[in-house]
């Protein structure tokens, strides 16, 4: 029950784009012993048969019929597909691309026919991505434009094999290939891989959690480009958590029966007998630990884990020596030799020792043609990194000159770009060391605009204390509201706190200067109505005056005018008076 004991987890997005429909296909089958994954993209315009559809069941009927990881198995699913869409090209040819991936859990084998691609990825970079069937991938195949060219060149759809092709088409079947716990699986379409470059795969890759979180991360990339016309788009991953862990073959206790079985017959005799067979058996404990260590250093060298390859190695040869087996023994300090040179190489371009790098990896790539040639290519590929590697240190030297004379917004430009080029190009120590100098940079410009911002809040606070003196309370109260947003925002909360109590200062001197001031107006229009009073109390009493003196006068008069009248005659001056009063008399 291989399945049980392992954890594969899909994920998949498959959209038509602005197309009406979706000849893309997508699925899986998974058993107890083995999984298959099959991603295929229509090439043709049959409205009513759905060319991708036929090959991927093509594909997968054959795998259902008997789960298998054989290339000629899986050679003839491609071939069942291929005369399938043969026999049923009656109006329209029809054509696919087509990428079928199979797994016990331990190991995978995959073909593809056309433009689907495979992206293998281990530990956050990319381990390898299948090949095309396009013109393009022949071009840089040959040398005649750059590898990364091939993806956005103008001939990338001009396809020389693909499954419904007249005559015989031509798959690439894989070798298998171990996989670990961690690694992903990304089959993309072209309407994929062709609008999201490798950096941003990988950069959704880190971001991931699950594989539908990085399938939903990549659709939105690519919707992201806002392009004219969105062509059919599908992309699947499959995260193995867990892999199957086999257990070590019973072929090695057999052996170690065989040589024990054969060397006990061999000798007779008591001691020499007993002291034979405990040789034999000792013998063949070496050969089992030669064989097992040398399969792990196996391993971990394809996988490109030299260092613990080298230590694998170190153990098969000690073994074969105790076992006395010469040519294993050779073979093992060879390969040692290989990891050694690729461990030496590595950490020369951790340094930034290119030239040395060089002849570690090209001493390497000698020796492994010999005695590792399935991993030839990789070191090939190490090797012809080194000229991106160089050019990403230059970019990082260049950026950190820029630091050190303070220009921290063009240092932290020329990181991103660094970061982007050593992400691509799988430059795992540049990435570390970016990183590093990314998040100083970064602190760097965090921590002058916090001195900007806190000059500005201390001019605020300026202007309030001005505005405060001139009793403008309200100007003052609003200028320390501004500093203290910006006390909040930069996180200086004693600063905060300190504005907050010297506007609760302020509010209260407003609201003693309010009642200053209508107590000052109180007391003045006390003293207005006070003075109002006084003023008609002395009005009325003066009023009240010149009616007593007048009636006094009118009283006087009568005793004025009898006088005259008993004299028989008035004086001047009395008649005068007596003429006035009767005038004054007549106005009454």
């Amino acid at each position: 029950m291989r399945k049980e004991n392992s954890q594969f987890v899909t994920g998949f997005v498959s959209e038509a784009g602005s197309h009406i429909d979706n000849r893309d296909y997508f699925a899986y089958m998974e058993t107890d012993d083995m999984a298959c994954y099959v991603l295929a993209h229509g090439l043709d315009t049959d409205q009513e048969i759905r060319s991708a559809e036929m090959a991927a069941k093509a594909v997968l009927e054959n795998f259902m019929e008997k789960p298998f990881m054989s290339k000629r198995r899986l050679k003839e699913g491609l071939r069942d597909a291929q005369e399938w869409l043969q026999f049923e090209s009656r109006r329209v040819r029809l054509k696919a691309s087509l990428l079928a991936v199979v797994t016990d859990y331990t190991r995978m084998v995959y073909a593809s026919c056309g433009n689907v691609r495979l992206y293998h990825f281990r530990g956050g970079r990319l381990n390898f991505r299948s090949r095309d069937h396009s013109l393009a991938q022949a071009m840089a195949d040959e040398g005649r434009i750059p590898e990364e060219a091939a993806t956005l060149h103008e001939e990338r759809g001009n396809l020389l094999e693909y499954l419904g092709k007249p005559g015989k088409s031509r798959s690439f079947l894989s070798k298998k290939t171990l996989l670990a716990d961690g690694d992903v699986l990304l089959l993309a379409t072209p309407g994929m891989w062709g609008n999201v470059e490798l950096a941003e795969m990988l950069g959704a890759l880190e971001e991931a959690k699950d594989p539908n979180a990085l399938t939903d991360t990549l659709e939105e990339v690519l919707l992201s480009r806002q392009l004219r016309t969105v062509p059919n788009y599908t992309a699947a991953a499959v995260f193995i958590d867990k892999i199957f862990q086999e257990k070590v073959k019973n072929r090695r206790k057999l052996i170690k029966r065989i040589v024990i079985g054969a060397l006990a017959l061999m000798l007779a005799g008591g001691g020499a007998w007993l002291y034979a067979a405990k040789a034999a058996q000792r013998k063949a404990e070496a050969i089992e630990d030669m064989i097992q260590y040398g399969s792990q250093g196996d391993d971990y060298a394809h996988m490109g884990d030299f260092e613990k390859s080298l230590k694998a190695y170190s153990e098969a040869k000690n073994a074969a020596t105790k076992a006395n087996d010469k040519i294993s023994k050779k073979l093992y300090v060879n390969k040692q030799n290989i990891s050694q040179a690729m461990v030496d190489g590595n950490g020369y371009v951790d340094k930034g020792d290119f030239d040395n790098a060089q002849v570690s990896y090209e001493k390497a790539l000698k020796e492994a043609k010999v005695y590792l040639p399935s991993d030839s290519d990789g070191i090939q590929q190490k090797l012809e990194s080194l000229d991106d590697y160089a050019a990403i240190r230059k970019q990082m030297d260049t950026a950190d000159l820029k630091f050190q004379g303070q220009d921290y917004i063009g240092a932290l430009a020329l990181y991103n770009k660094a970061n982007t080029a050593a992400t691509e190009a799988g430059y795992d120590a540049a990435i570390e060391s970016i990183a590093k100098k990314k998040q100083e940079t970064e602190d760097k410009i965090a921590a002058l605009k916090r001195e900007i911002q806190e000059i500005r809040a201390g001019q605020l606070e300026a202007r309030g204390k001005r505005l405060l003196a001139a009793e403008d309370f309200d100007g003052a109260i609003d200028a320390y509201n501004d500093a203290e947003e910006i006390y909040q925002a930069i996180g200086k909360l004693e600063s905060v706190v300190a504005v907050e109590r010297t506007i609760s200062k302020i509010e209260d001197k407003k609201i003693a200067k309010q009642q200053e001031e209508a107590a000052a107006l109180a007391k003045e229009q006390e003293a207005a109505d006070q003075a109002a009073a006084e003023a008609a109390a002395a009005e009325q009493a003066a009023a009240e005056q010149a009616a007593a003196q007048q009636a006094a006068e009118v009283n006087e008069t009568p005793s004025k005018t009898s006088g005259q009248a008993a004299s028989g005659q008035p004086a001047p001056d009395a008649a005068k008076d007596a003429a006035d009063t009767g005038d004054a008399a007549g106005g009454a």
